[in-house]
């Protein structure tokens, strides 16, 4: 039996990327509305067969078991599921399914949600619940990359391509200094926020008026 998350789930929106997006958007003259720049995991792949979907369903219980994670079964008749092809916006409408964990309080919450064909395309940011997380994730991600045909990951913290963690801590701290150098200029500014669809923003700040 899954354990249920306490509050309902959303589809997933577009995050800005670390490599070169972080230093423009903290540069502009107005801070957008919400920031997401935060280190991230974002992977993707197309699942071999039904047998490989049963298969990661049960190594993800079994390690969200294991870490005492929350968890929950994703079984939505229809949903949105907002995604980018060959760098196009393109939504999926229809049935997906799938399994939802929390790693830690302070991440993303981190979603194998399948559409009709057993692909998946997802991301979790881990800046805000430290290293250790991370490699967790990380770590669960080469477990079930084995049941997918294709599996691609682009790890911002750079733990999936190095194994490195010096250099993901260096990352995340570098990140981090750069927020709080942002929040310390903008008196409006707050964060981070957990929004209701589970995501989290870096910060969110009031829109500066336009000098006349």
């Amino acid at each position: 039996m899954l354990a249920r998350l306490e509050q309902p789930i959303l589809s997933s929106s577009a995050h800005l990327p670390i490599r070169g997006g972080l230093s423009s958007v903290l540069k502009q003259r107005y801070v957008p509305r919400e920031v997401r720049v935060g280190v991230t995991i974002h992977f993707e792949g197309q699942l071999r067969g039904e047998e490989q979907y049963v298969a990661l369903l049960q190594e993800v219980e079994a390690l969200a078991i294991a870490r005492d994670w929350r968890f929950r079964p994703i079984d939505e008749a229809e949903m949105v599921l907002n995604r980018v092809i060959d760098e196009r916006s393109v939504d999926y409408i229809g049935p997906v399914l799938g399994i939802e964990c929390q790693p830690h309080p302070k991440s993303d919450r981190l979603r194998f949600e399948f559409d009709r064909d057993l692909f998946m395309q997802q991301y979790c940011k881990t800046q805000f619940a430290g290293s250790e997380a991370h490699i967790e994730i990380i770590e669960l991600l080469r477990k079930v990359a084995p049941f997918f045909d294709k599996f691609d990951v682009f790890d911002e913290g750079e733990y999936w391509q190095l194994g490195d963690r010096t250099i993901l801590q260096v990352n995340l701290d570098t990140v981090d200094a750069l927020l709080a150098e942002a929040l310390r200029k903008d008196p409006t500014a707050r964060g981070p926020i957990r929004l209701d669809n589970g995501r989290v923003v870096d910060f969110v700040s009031d829109p500066q008026p336009e000098s006349k």
